[in-house]
């Protein structure tokens, strides 16, 4: 598991279930999941693409 950041308002279908994820709200789900995600939103809506970014890479390039 890892966190994630929305980068804008989504939905998606995870598991059968319809789930709504905000701008500037992170969540915990694992790197493939999110991976998969973005792959799915890139065809959809490439302009908003990526809709997830991990937290701890920016963490990581800011103490750089």
């Amino acid at each position: 598991m890892a966190k994630f950041k929305a980068t804008s308002n989504v939905v998606f279908v995870v598991d059968g279930k319809e789930t709504n994820f905000d701008k500037g709200i992170e969540y915990d789900m694992e790197v493939k999941k999110a991976e998969e995600l973005n792959a799915k939103g890139a065809i959809t809506h490439p302009e908003l693409s990526p809709f997830f970014e991990r937290v701890e890479e920016k963490a990581a390039k800011a103490d750089k």
